[in-house]
């Protein structure tokens, strides 16, 4: 019994042996520095990683749009059109390929057999937040969905010439006529067709609100002309005298003063409103007056007053 326990031991012990001849061997092979996967980021690095994207950008009949090797532009931003449409670019998704102005959505059902482009083969039947299409013979489903926003089913159609299937989605826009929607709630450009398509990021698509009623787009103009002299006058309020920058963030002329750091005053901003502060000897803050803007004398050394 004392031999085949000690028997079970050694074979105990040369399995042991085995493993970690085997570890050994795995961890030479995988510090080979070339066998490593490549660093996707590296340390300090602003690069943030994006999730897989299960769409496309393309053009009409498929071919990669250039506009697929998205760069973000900063802020999240995204370009808009008021004036004139810009370049169609087409989201392709596992069923759909669906292209938006302000007013439409087209969207070609690529997925449905060339056999099967008939008027008298397919079923397509719209609803307000819905799209469905599918075989009238063995109901297969092309396409189906919740959609990301209103449309007008009764408006909404669709066609075929045998090579393609086309529907034409209106936009019901009713948030346009919204006086309280704001931010997203007031955009007319969908990121998404379906609700189970991934958002397309913002800034990858220009939006197009080229189409908007002309009494929508007059009051869009009015409140662009209105932000922008609004930005002029606190840029032209806030620009020093003596170096023309912004005395806010880019202006040193006041360094050597003493308060400084306390937030500007309203008479700092508005010369002609003055401004006067008692802890400060009555010092009266004014832009007429350049001689406030220079740099005070350095304190000179008193002399020794004892404890």
């Amino acid at each position: 019994e004392d031999n085949e326990g000690g028997g079970e031991l050694m074979l105990e012990e040369d399995e042991e042996e085995e493993e970690d001849s085997e570890d050994d061997n795995y961890l030479t092979e995988s510090s080979n520095e070339d066998e490593r996967p490549p660093d996707l980021f590296e340390v300090g690095s602003t690069a943030i990683m994006l999730p897989p994207r299960n769409f496309t950008l393309v053009h009409e009949d498929g071919r990669l749009h250039k506009k697929d090797n998205f760069e973000p532009m900063s802020f999240g931003m995204q370009r808009v059109h008021h004036d004139s449409e810009p370049e169609p670019v087409w989201v392709q998704t596992n069923s759909t390929r669906w292209f938006q102005t302000t007013t439409e959505i087209y969207v070609i059902a690529y997925t449905v057999p060339k056999e099967m482009m008939k008027s008298s083969l397919l079923k397509v039947s719209f609803a307000p937040r819905q799209v469905h299409v599918s075989n009238k013979i063995t109901g297969e489903v092309y396409v189906h969905g919740e959609l990301e926003n209103r449309i007008d089913p009764v408006a909404s159609l669709w066609t075929t010439d045998g090579d393609q299937v086309t529907l034409t989605l209106v936009k019901q826009n009713l948030m346009i006529y919204d006086v309280n929607a704001k931010g997203a709630k007031a955009d007319t450009h969908w990121h998404r067709l379906l609700t189970s398509d991934q958002y397309t990021e913002r800034g990858m698509i220009d939006a197009n609100y080229s189409g908007m009623p002309e009494h929508i787009r007059r009051q869009q103009k009015m409140a662009e002309l209105k932000r922008k002299a609004g930005e002029e006058v606190t840029k032209q309020e806030n620009t020093c005298p003596l170096c023309g920058k912004d005395v806010r963030f880019f202006c040193s002329c006041r360094d050597g003063d003493r308060d400084y750091e306390r937030p500007l005053p309203e008479g700092w901003k508005k010369s002609e409103l003055g401004f006067s502060d008692p802890l400060f000897d009555d010092v009266n803050y004014s832009l007429a007056d350049s001689k406030q803007l220079q740099p005070k004398p350095k304190p000179q050394p008193q002399p020794y007053r004892g404890n």
